[in-house]
């Protein structure tokens, strides 16, 4: 397993900082209290420093004043926590203490369940879309198996929205700024008692736009640019004094562009250039966040979000009923080789309709016992349609010269045309849950979890075939293909190989039997069907030393369900014989304390924790395939720590720092150098997980500059740091030794004026103020097209905002 100098030294560095930090805060004596932290994470409001979990929760003013504009920015506070954008920030992906999603493909459900309001989202295309008018974030980090809608291995990220209220202390605001790249923002919020006392109404939106921070080289428009436009209602209505119902409906809307990756061509030839398998050598002379691009294009995506939250209130108990209804879908034109030529350019089409109904008793008993219990429903149907348009440009002759083995790929790939993938997958899930809570004395209670899950996963329709470059059909591979050969085609021999070269007349008579193996049709596969029913949950104690200090140990299970193969494939498949990735699961330790210290002034959470990771789900690609596989098995292991303090009365601090060790104890993937070779595997066992940094920590600072009478002049400076990671399973095995981001820092900041009554603000902010070049994903891409793929993060933005109070 490799570890860098840099993250041991990293290690060390923050370690000695955030010890120093605390030691320091701790000499600072009658300094100001913290402000608690509600949050609802499980089922109850109630102090993050009262719960036996690791949680994360931010206000919205913290939100506000941290610049946290979209879903991305989350991770830069949380411990063990990294989100990336590499499908813009309306499509995030999050990664907690090691548990990751690195498949693509839209099918597939994320290990970090996504909530609004309690609704959970399933396509990870809806996650940033109802990022407005937040009133509160909460990050849940380990399996969730017991009270959440979706069983989820890594962990579950809770957005809630603002309810009007009827104190009249509800929010009302308008927040405008402007910013380079041409970004504009305009977001506001207003509430109002329609019926006083009885029924009162909100309305929120945002509109944000920007021309892209990625510059395609010759064409007009650029790339990672974002034109969202999404508005909320929400209606409180108090029924009587037993029953209330809150109903709130998101629509949002993005058609920005997608942000093209950049092609690193790995496939040396003769002259000393590295080319991808068109010639293509990207030039020296191109910026990080420069690309030539001919065929990057939109990112479209449409999310209609409506939630209805009943509750009956007794004396001691609640029943709630939460409905949800979500229709998303999403379209993205990538130029995924990265380059001027038509190598390899692919079209994401999905669909989406889901809704779900979870309902619950919440016990408020006097006694020792209290209880939560519920039933919950989940359905899913999602319709994929995938175009890979691939060497619309004729492969380089140097290729063979480099790799004589691509010689009998040569005649199929001067006419590939396109790949059209076709699939409907259907998801079904009930759940019967139950967490009870023992307060055996003040001090010492046991929570026990249990949770009955089936999920049954159907695919009624598939369909893989081929057209040519101009969307003619050819023929088609699933359903039709007689060969039982699981590619694209029959590699030829040399001399059959040369022999078409010389005579490309004898082209279709050679491939017929070994191209697009069957006739064309647009009927589907075999209907598949797989159904899995697990107990997962857990069991926790805590003990409180003081009303300052709380320990806590717990044991729990978590399970993220199949999914079916989203990947491209050639031959009808079975089950058991790779068109489904077979559940994963986890099953975690985990021991901790919170502490409220020096009166309330600093407070500090910490955990250290196991997991016993098994089936891990993720993506491997081979070859112009990608296939949802199943690792053995791995292994977790990991610390953290979490410190606020209000220092003085004009500085506040916010620390927070993880370390992780990774590992694949069990996993054996295709030798990608080695194609010919489909029995040739490789055993990784030993490497580290995808995405998974051994260092990563966050710093935060608000400090009051000036106070007046009418206002003060106050700053935010906020760090967050990864450390070195992979983002392939192969590490720095069999050619995969780049596909890799070293340690980077990102500082962002915002000098604000605040007037004193909470009116009107106008703020400066910046992100990544120094600029830092890094990478949010890779890809190797080498077996058939010969390069490298890379999506760079944001460079340096910043700008101004206005924001003004009601």
């Amino acid at each position: 397993m490799r570890t860098a100098p840099t993250g041991r030294r990293s290690l060390l560095t923050l370690s000695a900082l955030f010890i120093s930090s605390a030691s320091f805060i701790s000499s600072v004596s009658a300094a100001p209290v913290l402000e608690e932290v509600l949050v609802t994470a499980q089922k109850r409001s109630e102090s993050t420093q009262d719960i036996p979990v690791a949680v994360t929760g931010l206000s919205g003013d913290s939100l506000d004043k941290l610049g946290f504009d979209s879903a991305v920015d989350i991770g830069a506070q949380v411990p063990n926590m990294q989100v990336s954008g590499a499908y813009g920030e309306v499509q995030p992906i999050f990664s907690i203490r090691g548990v990751s999603m690195s498949d693509y493909s839209s099918n597939q459900a994320s290990p970090i369940g996504v909530y609004v309001d309690e609704a959970y989202l399933g396509p990870t295309y809806s996650h940033g879309a109802s990022f407005f008018d937040v009133e509160r974030l909460e990050v849940l980090r380990g399996p969730q198996g017991t009270l959440y809608g979706k069983n989820t291995t890594g962990g579950a990220i809770n957005i809630i929205t603002r309810t009007p209220r009827f104190d009249g202390e509800g929010s009302r605001y308008l927040k405008a700024g402007a910013g380079n790249f041409g970004a504009t923002t305009l977001e506001a919020g207003a509430e109002a008692e329609l019926i006083p006392g009885t029924l009162a109404a909100r309305l929120s939106g945002k509109i944000k736009q920007d021309d892209g921070w990625m510059e395609i080289k010759g064409q007009s428009e650029d790339g990672a640019a974002t034109d969202f436009r999404g508005g909320r209602l929400a209606l409180n209505w108090l029924i009587n004094d037993r029953w209330d119902a809150v109903f709130k409906y998101t629509v949002s809307k993005n058609d920005g562009t997608s942000t093209p990756p950049k092609g690193e061509g790995r496939t040396p030839t003769p002259d000393g250039n590295d080319i991808d398998y068109t010639g293509y050598s990207r030039p020296k002379s191109l910026g990080f966040h420069e690309v030539e691009s001919n065929a990057s294009g939109d990112l479209n995506t449409r999310t209609d979000l409506s939630v209805l939250t009943i509750n009956y209130n007794a004396d001691n108990y609640t029943l709630t009923s939460v409905s949800s209804y979500l229709d998303a879908d999403y379209y993205q034109e990538q130029d995924t080789d990265g380059g001027p030529k038509g190598l390899l350019e692919i079209l994401w089409a999905s669909d989406s309709q889901s809704y779900s109904q979870d309902l619950r008793f919440t016990s408020a008993f006097d006694g020792m016992f209290n209880i939560i219990a519920g039933l919950y429903y989940g359905f899913e149907d999602l319709a994929m349609h995938n175009t890979y348009l691939i060497f619309s440009d004729f492969p380089d002759p140097r290729v063979v010269l480099a790799k004589p083995d691509t010689l009998g790929d040569a005649p199929y790939l001067i006419d590939v045309g396109q790949v059209v993938h076709r699939m409907d997958v259907e998801k079904e899930s009930a759940a019967a849950y139950t967490q009870m809570r023992f307060d055996f004395t003040a001090n010492f209670g046991m929570d026990i979890g249990l949770r009955y899950t089936r999920d049954t996963n159907t695919m009624p329709y598939l369909n893989l075939s081929r057209y040519t470059d101009d969307g003619e059909p050819v023929g088609t591979w699933v359903p039709g293909n007689p060969t039982g050969v699981d590619n694209g085609w029959i590699r030829l021999d040399s001399n059959s190989a040369l022999a078409i070269l010389s005579n490309p007349a004898t082209l279709s008579a050679a491939t017929a039997g070994g191209y697009t193996h069957g006739p064309f049709t647009t009927a589907s596969a075999p209907e598949l069907e797989s159904t899995e029913k697990e107990w997962t949950g857990k069991i926790g104690v805590d003990y409180r030393f003081s009303e300052e200090w709380m320990a806590y140990a717990s044991y729990s299970k978590g399970y993220r369900a199949g999914s079916f193969n989203g990947g491209v494939y050639y031959v009808s498949r079975t089950i058991d014989g790779g068109a489904y990735a077979a559940p994963e699961y986890i099953d975690a330790y985990e021991v901790g304390f919170k502490a409220d210290l020096l009166d309330n002034s600093m407070r500090l959470n910490a955990a250290a924790f196991y997991y016993d990771y098994t089936d891990q789900q993720f993506i491997n690609v081979v070859g112009i395939s990608n296939f949802l596989e199943n690792a053995g098995a791995s292994s977790i292991k990991g610390v953290e720590a979490e410190l606020w303090a209000r220092a003085t009365e004009r500085l506040t601090l916010q620390m927070a720092v993880g370390f992780l060790e990774t590992e694949f104890s069990e996993l054996s993937l295709a030798n990608t150098e080695t194609l010919d070779d489909p029995d040739d595997q490789v055993d990784l066992s030993g490497n580290e997980l995808i995405s998974a940094p051994a260092v990563n920590a966050s710093v935060s600072a608000d400090y009051d500059i000036l106070l007046t009478d009418s206002g003060y002049l106050s700053v935010n400076a906020n760090a967050s740091y990864q450390g070195d990671q992979w983002f392939s399973a192969y590490n720095d095995r069999n050619g995969y030794g780049e596909i890799r981001q070293d340690a980077y820092w990102l500082i962002n900041g915002r000098l604000g004026w605040y007037a004193n009554d909470g009116s009107y603000s106008v703020s400066l902010w910046g992100k990544n103020l120094t600029d830092e070049e890094y990478h949010v994903y890779a890809l190797n891409l080498q077996a058939n097209f010969g390069f490298d793929e890379y999506i760079a993060g944001p460079p340096r933005t910043y700008g101004v905002e206005v924001s003004y109070n009601f």
